[in-house]
């Protein structure tokens, strides 16, 4: 079996934002970026139009295939629902799943596999008396710069038109539900024809997989709109709309909702509303938008909501609709999301783990943007570290100014150090800032969990992630290269305003190391001007240096140390992790 890591981050490139530091991913660079465990459950529902052909694969002989794979890769139809190779959806959910199934797996195929597969339903499939044609199917897939194309012909195979599921272009590593209903406007090609095909094709180069169950034709609704997804959040200095699912008392600010509108239907319709609820509080509504038949829009709600400075729990509710009967309401709505207003914790996260990010046992630092609303007192950083964690790591957190002039992230202070136990995994953890940092209104910042790693040995610190974060907002510091990346998956990484937070409960409280990792000279700084023996001990056990600090400080000149990972002790006492990187 292949060795999975876990990292997700971004190569750092040009953006769009003024002053912001922006990149692109990271995944592309390692597709084991991001790792989830839980399967995230479909909200979709099959459309209820009359059925003018379907197919379960459970006779492969209706299908043929032909690619021009390196090395070849057929599309495959197996019963076996748990060789989805993403944790997160496996196994696979189909209506039809002990039938068979169509699959095709580019991530077996290695980092030099390239991959253009199709496969052909070999019959002609007579849709003369519809004009409203939809392909419907369900089907679940993870995104690595792959492409995914539903072809259909009206001239026996002679030529096909392309709908595109998935083009490549898309964020990397962000999985479908289990299954993802997709529904096709097909009426432009299959409308009226008697000679319909139907045909699959997959384009990746080590890409995930795709997999496909209890395909379709139907008969489209007339006024059918589907509420796909919502988008909601906080508009901020940072210049993007910020989602919080936790909210301290001292930063209420406006929230805006909105949601992503499709019209599946035959018709176009003039007058689509989406409209947010929460109950007695906020009744919110976008203005009337025409959204034409096979497009999408989306939609905002012209006011915003303002929560009290009160600690409650608001469940928001969403829903679409028109002036329009339609048949099928199962598709109108989306579950509902709850903010919570308390007197402390500010979170981006849902509080659900259901994965995590690391840098394979290397250094790394990883944590979201916060927009700051109102002057306030941050005095400690909340870190949720995931059960594939390494006990005996050594972690810590860090808050970061994010320069409007600059773009850059300006160190503002860190916690101590802290050792992973087993009691921390799976669990949320507070690390107090070394001094309490007034945060100014109007002005974002980073908050960070971090480890310098262990050369590789374990998994080192596996930070807690709770699904998907709008790109360019959660951000990663690589410290193989020390650059600056961003991830896509929302980190469980939050600020923490309680002055109880800044309570620091360490017992390694008496030297500090500065810079970390460090270059040419590493300084070693004792609180108050103590004395004591350093020793610097290399990972192989060998003392490499050994001296006496005076007057409170000492400075290590490592020019002649190899790079790699060493370990600071204070007169024998517990050792401390530094990295060294010329």
């Amino acid at each position: 079996m292949k060795k999975l890591y876990f990292l997700f981050a971004i190569a750092l490139a040009a953006g769009t934002l003024t002053a912001q530091k922006h990149a692109s991913e990271l995944g592309k660079k390692n597709k084991y970026a991001a790792f989830e465990t839980v399967a995230k459950k479909t909200t979709n529902h099959q459309p209820k139009g009359v059925t003018i052909w379907s197919n379960d694969f459970s006779n492969s002989a209706e299908w043929t295939y032909d690619n021009t794979s390196a090395p070849f890769l057929d599309w495959v139809i197996t019963t076996a629902a748990d060789t989805i190779p993403v944790t997160a959806l496996s196994p696979a959910l189909f209506t039809t799943v002990n039938n068979g199934f169509a699959f095709i797996n580019s991530d077996a195929q290695g980092q030099n596999g390239t991959q253009d597969a199709n496969m052909t339903y070999t019959g002609m499939i007579d849709c003369s008396g519809y004009l409203n044609v939809s392909l419907v199917f369900e089907n679940s897939y993870r995104t690595y710069l792959d492409t995914r194309i539903v072809r259909v012909s009206n001239n026996g195979g002679t030529t096909w038109t392309d709908f595109v599921v998935t083009d490549g272009t898309e964020p990397t590593a962000q999985n479908t539900a289990n299954p993802e209903i997709t529904s096709l406007n097909v009426s432009a090609v299959a409308g009226g024809n008697d000679s319909v095909m139907i045909q699959l094709n997959y384009q990746g180069n080590w890409g995930w997989y795709w997999a496909i169950d209890d395909i379709k034709l139907v008969e489209t609704d007339q006024y059918d709109l589907k509420l796909q997804s919502i988008q909601w959040g906080t508009d901020g200095p940072f210049g993007a709309r910020l989602a919080y699912y936790q909210v301290p008392n001292n930063q209420i600010a406006p929230i805006n909702f909105g949601g992503i509108v499709q019209n599946i239907g035959v018709q176009n319709i003039g007058d689509a509303l989406f409209t947010a609820n929460i109950n007695a509080l906020y009744s919110g509504q976008s203005a009337p938008t025409a959204v034409a038949s096979a497009t999408q829009d989306t939609l905002w709600c012209t006011t915003t909501f303002t929560p009290a400075a009160t600690n409650a729990t608001h469940a928001v509710s969403f829903s679409v609709g028109s002036s329009q009967t339609e048949l099928d309401l199962t598709n109108n709505a989306q579950p509902d999301i709850n903010i919570e207003v308390n007197d402390y914790i500010y979170a981006r996260d849902k509080d659900v783990i259901i994965g995590g990010i690391y840098n394979e046992g290397q250094g790394f630092e990883v944590g979201p943007v916060f927009d700051i609303f109102n002057t306030a007192t941050l005095y400690g950083i909340d870190g949720v570290i995931n059960t594939t964690a390494a006990e005996g790591a050594e972690i810590f957190a860090k808050l970061y100014y994010v320069n409007p002039t600059t773009g850059d992230f300006d160190f503002v202070d860190e916690s101590l150090p802290y050792v992973i136990t087993a009691a921390d995994l799976g669990q949320k953890r507070t690390f107090a800032l070394q001094t309490p940092q007034p945060l100014t209104a109007g002005e974002s910042y980073l908050a960070m969990l971090g480890s310098y790693g262990d050369g590789g040995a374990s998994n080192d610190l596996v930070v807690a992630s709770a699904g998907g974060a709008p790109a360019q907002t959660v951000y990663y510091l690589d410290y193989t290269d020390q650059t600056w990346y961003y991830t896509t998956s929302q980190v469980m990484v939050r600020m923490n305003f309680d002055q109880a937070a800044g309570i620091q409960t360490s017992t390694e409280i008496g030297f500090s190391i500065q810079p970390n990792p460090a270059n040419e000279v590493l300084n070693i700084i004792l609180e108050e001007g103590a004395q004591g023996i350093v020793s610097l001990v290399s990972v192989t056990g060998s003392t490499v240096y050994t001296g006496t600090i005076h007057n409170g400080m000492l400075g290590i000149d490592t020019r002649a140390l190899d790079s790699g990972i060493y370990f600071v002790s204070l007169n024998n006492g517990v050792a401390r992790k530094v990295v060294i990187q010329h």
